[in-house]
């Protein structure tokens, strides 16, 4: 993953801001009992539904609580700055920022999660590029209209850039060298009014299939992009439904998320809170596959598979601790 580090120098000071941000007026916890605050990600979205898995199943050993954020991105500055005891990020996003902060370098796997997938939207009907300005205004004739599906497409465009997807982005580019020139929206609805504006010809949020946003809107408005190059690592393309947008086995950029924790102390009283979390999920991944619960967990292969982030100590050891030989008086 060393090609993504030469962006790390560059979005450090937007981490600093973000962690000055947090630190300054973090999202409320929810009220109650409250061991573990996790960092999870936009009311509606799929990290705050696999926390609501998470506290279903487990909330009766460890009291669990939400910190909502913009995403993974955030939920980092959140944990730097002591405003969340644990959250979910993807894992380029940490690769990317963990060259830049040592508290991020230093965060551990506590169990992997789902990927998550690039969508990549556009305007069924095509955008108007190219228009010549006078007064503010384009003058007529002199647009042309742009289609895009397919990836390739994007060359030299214009794209809106939610949460996660804006590191995201910037790094394919890097890549692909595509100049595709970003902005930065504050949410999915943000996004998707800029490129209704014409302001941007497509739109980049990363989320876990199926996104409950992208499941609502429609093909007479909306197209999906297809991702058809050969991704660098970390990144995978695997196929996904939306039946809304008549996307069958459309092929989407796809890459792990990771539930992280900063390296408690062993034995001290977060430690043994995580690990009772770490034990609980990894007890219960079948129920959590198996039962009514967000599908993204069927994706989880492998409790220890986390992709080269150091693995949290806390089950193994606590599982050490309680089948060693008692002590001769």
């Amino acid at each position: 993953m060393t090609s993504l580090r030469p962006i790390a120098a560059a979005t450090l000071t937007l981490f600093a801001l973000l962690a000055v941000l947090s630190s300054q007026a973090a999202p409320p916890a929810e009220e109650g009992r409250c061991e573990l605050r996790v960092a999870t990600g936009p009311r509606g979205k799929v990290y705050e539904k696999l926390f609501a898995d998470m506290r279903s199943v487990c909330g009766d050993q460890v009291a669990l609580c939400a910190v909502p954020s913009e995403g993974g991105l955030q939920n980092l500055s959140l944990l730097a700055a002591s405003q969340a005891d644990v959250g979910l990020a993807q894992l380029d996003t940490v690769d990317t920022m963990k060259d830049g902060d040592e508290s991020v370098r230093r965060l551990q796997a506590v169990i992997p999660l789902h990927a998550n997938l690039l969508h990549v939207l556009s305007l069924t009907a095509g955008s108007q590029v190219g228009a010549t300005m006078l007064f503010g205004k384009p003058v007529p004739g002199t647009s042309r209209t742009v289609l895009v599906r397919n990836y390739e497409d994007l060359r030299g465009l214009r794209v809106a850039a939610v949460g996660s997807a804006q590191l995201m982005g910037r790094t394919l580019d890097r890549q692909f060298g595509y100049k595709i020139e970003f902005d930065n929206a504050d949410s999915d609805e943000q996004a998707l009014e800029m490129l209704r504006a014409g302001k941007v010809q497509a739109v980049f949020t990363t989320v876990g299939w199926p996104s409950p946003a992208i499941s609502r809107l429609r093909d007479d408005a909306f197209t999906l992009v297809r991702f058809e190059q050969k991704p660098p690592p970390p990144y995978q393309v695997i196929t996904r439904n939306y039946q809304n947008l008549g996307a069958l086995n459309h092929p989407f950029l796809a890459v792990p998320n990771l539930l992280l924790s900063p390296p408690y102390k062993a034995g001290g009283t977060y430690f043994k809170r995580v690990a009772t979390l770490q034990r609980c999920l990894v007890k219960h991944l079948d129920s959590l596959q198996e039962g009514g619960f967000h599908p993204g967990w069927k994706e989880v292969r492998e409790a220890d598979q986390t992709f080269g982030v150091q693995m949290f100590p806390g089950a193994a050891a606590q599982t050490a601790a309680a089948t060693a030989p008692a002590r001769r008086k």
